[in-house]
């Protein structure tokens, strides 16, 4: 089975915050993505790696900018990265202060390859998803690439400038916009995504500098938090974040699907979920009403639109879904959490 991953919390509060800053609705993001249901994803210190990107995703879609990943990843602070910021913040020069960076990475995002290569005099940094469950991630590979290259920016001073900053994906239309945002030379449809840069630099002081025992100290805790952090994902926690984002892109949620992006035959795939005491038609219907719940309950979105965005052909369709599993009509639902009532199941359906 592929392994999904996970992102933490903090990481996630930081980029919501960013968007809802560039005057989008940040309840809007979250609920359709599955993160306004805490029967979804519970946990408080992290989430699935696939409701960050899709989140991301959703939000380029709903501004119409194509590269709005970038201008986030830009304003991002860089401190809402935690212990990963001030590891970095304070190792002696920028190449231990990258080494430690990506070493570390696991600790902030899992399933995701950093690494910093030296070769003669050039440095190259990169940074790659490896999960396989997460099927769109060009906002997200913007969003990194512009946060690590303004953390670079920061941390070097005024001559700073990258040599070629790399992407994975190619760039459509948006060439001139890429080329307006960065003032380097630009590559894309390579292996990973990269910002490069000479090798010279990697011998500069970082500006805060730091206790090398307090430096060692967080270095513990990190490497503590990647063994717990990698034992976490449940399946079926990451089978929700999967078919959320799945909605959100409107793909495929077929179990055939979720079963080749988890690496598993649809044989062994249902024999995973049966040995987890999970239908997978009645987990999908499942994020289908608590994301639906959470757009009804935190948006003014019409039902139709809501209706489209989880991927039902028809408005009576998703009706009778909703009733049929939560006792309500979806009007109804939203008429009681506008009120602020505790909506009460009926005694007749």
């Amino acid at each position: 089975m592929e392994t999904t991953g996970v992102i933490a919390s903090s990481a996630m509060d930081g980029m919501l915050a960013s968007i809802s800053l560039g005057g989008l609705d940040m309840n809007a993001v979250s609920a359709r993505v599955g993160l306004g249901s805490n029967a979804l994803f519970a946990d408080s210190d992290f989430m699935p790696l696939a409701a960050f990107t899709c989140a991301l995703e959703v939000a380029s879609k709903e501004k119409s900018d194509p590269l709005l990943g970038l201008k986030l990843g830009k304003e991002f602070e860089f401190q809402a990265l935690g212990s990963l910021a001030a590891l970095f913040l304070t190792a002696p020069t920028l190449k231990d202060g990258l080494a430690q960076f990506s070493r570390y990475f696991p600790a902030l995002q899992s399933n995701t390859r950093s690494a910093l290569v030296v070769e003669n005099d050039v440095a190259r940094f990169s940074y790659s998803i490896r999960d396989n469950t997460v099927r769109h991630k060009i906002q997200d590979a913007e969003f990194t690439e512009s946060l690590l290259n303004t953390m670079l920016a920061t941390t070097i001073g005024e001559d700073w400038k990258p040599s070629c900053i790399e992407f994975e994906h190619m760039p459509g239309d948006n060439l001139a916009l890429y080329r307006s945002h960065f003032a380097c030379p630009l590559a894309f449809g390579r292996r990973e995504n990269a910002i490069v840069f000479p090798k010279r630099f990697l011998d500069r002081p970082i500006g805060t500098g730091g206790d090398a025992q307090h430096h060692l100290r967080i270095a513990c805790e990190l490497s503590d938090l990647v063994y717990r952090r990698e034992k976490r994902l449940d399946l079926v926690t990451a089978l929700k974040a999967w078919i959320a984002a799945a909605l959100c892109q409107h793909a495929s949620i077929d179990i055939e699907d979720a079963a080749t992006d988890f690496g598993m035959s649809l044989r062994s795939f249902q024999r995973k979920l049966a040995d987890c005491g999970v239908n997978y038609a009645e987990l999908r219907n499942m994020v289908r009403m608590e994301i639906a719940k959470s757009l009804l309950a935190n948006t003014h979105l019409s039902i139709s639109i809501i209706t489209d965005q989880l991927g039902y052909s028809e408005l009576s369709a998703f009706a009778r879904s909703f009733r049929h599993l939560t006792g309500f009509t979806p009007a109804r639902f939203r008429e009681a959490t506008r009120n602020q009532e505790r909506p009460q199941r009926p005694l007749t359906v």
